[in-house]
């Protein structure tokens, strides 16, 4: 498959999903919480979430 070719349809899912993964990692101390902000704001940022 060409890179070209694939797409998210629903990339504010991922973030959700995403983040959620990332709270259960804080909150059960397996990283702390500057890394959690850091990669939060690399999520947010890596998926563009803007309506075509």
């Amino acid at each position: 498959m060409d890179d070209s070719e694939v797409r998210i349809d629903h990339p504010e899912r991922l973030c959700d999903a995403i983040i959620g993964i990332l709270d259960e990692l804080e909150d059960e101390a397996v990283i702390d919480e500057e890394r959690a902000a850091e990669l939060r704001s690399e999520i947010y940022r890596s998926v563009d979430t803007t309506e075509t």
